[in-house]
């Protein structure tokens, strides 16, 4: 589904303008990321946007073969919650 087609059923369901249901879906967005930045999470009834962080590792350049260090780095990531996951595998 497009940010369209999900603002679209969105403003649907709550009776509202799509140009008023899609800034509210980009202030969402905004505000998760901006929270996520700060180093804190959000969550919802669905799950829980968090910063995760991945340790340092060897790789392989696919390229040349050559095997190479990767650094550590934090990555934002979405942690369903039980609720969700047993909603969408029903």
């Amino acid at each position: 589904m497009r940010k369209a087609d999900f603002v679209s059923q969105l403003s649907k369901k709550i009776k509202m303008p799509k140009k008023i249901t899609n800034e509210i879906v980009d202030e969402f967005s905004a505000l998760v990321m901006q929270t996520l930045k700060s180093g804190d999470e959000v969550g919802l009834s669905i799950g829980k946007f968090q910063l995760k962080k991945r340790d340092a590792r060897i790789g392989t350049n696919p390229m040349t073969g050559q095997r190479i260090l990767v650094a550590p780095k934090v990555v934002p990531a979405f942690k369903p919650s039980r609720s969700f996951k047993a909603a969408v595998l029903e």
